[in-house]
């Protein structure tokens, strides 16, 4: 059974498709599950030529009749997005930025002509039985990785909730790339959503606990709702990261408050004293303070002396004692959480003492 691997242009499978030779829904594959913010994402991805994974189909060569029908045995979700949109059928949304509103039809004859010639890579599997197929998917899945949750959540969710998180991951590239946050290893492996999980969490239902079981309770919860009910969230977080970068000094990037448990720590305080962020179990003894304002000028000191005793793991100075401690225990728990906030909210606002 030889394994060919290949390049075959998007106007290849156009063909095929019209000719009745591409079997899309054989036993190997689940039925057409992408929504639709799923499938412009994909041809956004195509439009900017940028690559996308391989597809594997089997071959089978019928030297009577002279034919061939090739049966997609991995990638079937990629391809029906390809000709639905080929056919017109699919309009692309916000997720194709620079294509938004158009059609196939819509494109220019450039941007057509780059649509038609894209290749993509892909297996042929020539003439191999059903058990050649598995034996062949059971050996590539022996060499993976172990995805992360993050992973795990982006390829099982396809609904608005994926799409807000995702894209305002990808639009503040800089927390990452100048500030690391959250290291290039783990953003390659997605972990960087995770975070941004957390801060539409802590602005939708108020600081609690986190972590991977929690984010995947929100994308549970959160699974049914549109686009719309996203953007407010989006609007709030993005005033709240600009205004703690407007307001880092030369060097703060370098403290515990550029760590992402101390980072959701301080947005969360700087979103309670803005007003954006809903009581919870964290806000207990404080509520009063919710949307007093921040008074930076004194925070920066402030935020300054947090992080030297956080260097110098003092926890001995009262002034500082919760935050420490709390910063060296678990970051998920509300325990650990609670003690980081509040010391924070009070040493951002000006009239209660740090």
């Amino acid at each position: 059974m030889p394994s060919v691997p290949q390049t075959y242009t998007i106007s290849d499978f156009i063909e095929w498709n019209s000719k009745k030779q591409l079997l899309l829904a054989p036993d190997f594959q689940r039925g057409s599950v992408w929504s639709p913010s799923a499938k412009v994402f994909l041809i956004d991805t195509i439009l900017n030529d940028y690559p996308i994974p391989q597809v594997y189909f089997r071959t089978n060569i019928d030297p009577v009749s002279q034919s061939m029908l090739r049966e997609v045995v991995d990638g079937q979700q990629r391809l029906r997005a390809i000709l639905e949109f080929a056919s017109g059928k699919l309009k692309l949304t916000s997720k194709a930025p620079r294509h938004r509103g158009k059609t196939y039809q819509d494109l220019d004859v450039e941007d057509q002509e780059l649509f038609l010639s894209y290749k993509i890579p892909a297996v042929q599997l020539i003439n191999a039985s059903n058990a050649d197929v598995l034996e062949i998917f059971a050996r590539l899945n022996s060499y993976s990785v172990k995805v992360t949750p993050a992973e795990l959540r982006h390829a099982e969710y396809s609904e608005p909730v994926k799409w807000a998180i995702y894209d305002a991951t990808r639009e503040w590239h800089v927390l990452w790339d100048t500030y690391k946050l959250v290291s290039v290893r783990d953003s390659v492996r997605l972990k960087n959503t995770s975070l941004i999980a957390e801060l539409f969490m802590a602005l939708d239902d108020g600081l609690d606990d986190g972590g991977e079981h929690a984010i995947n309770k929100y994308y549970k919860t959160r699974k049914d709702e549109e686009e719309e009910y996203f953007k407010p969230l989006r609007e709030r977080m993005d005033l709240i990261i600009r205004e703690i970068l407007d307001n880092a000094e030369e060097g703060f990037k370098d403290t515990t408050f550029f760590d992402a448990p101390n980072f959701l720590a301080l947005f969360c305080a700087v979103g309670f004293l803005r007003g954006f962020l809903p009581n919870s179990r964290a806000t207990i003894e404080i509520e009063g303070l919710a949307g007093v304002g921040v008074d930076w000028q004194i925070g920066r000191v402030r935020l300054a002396e947090f992080a030297q005793a956080f260097d110098e793991q003092d926890d001995e100075v009262q002034r500082y004692a919760f935050f420490v401690a709390a910063s060296k225990s678990t970051t998920h728990r509300i325990s650990s959480r609670k003690p980081r906030f509040q010391a924070l909210v009070k040493a951002l606002h000006r009239n209660v003492a740090a």
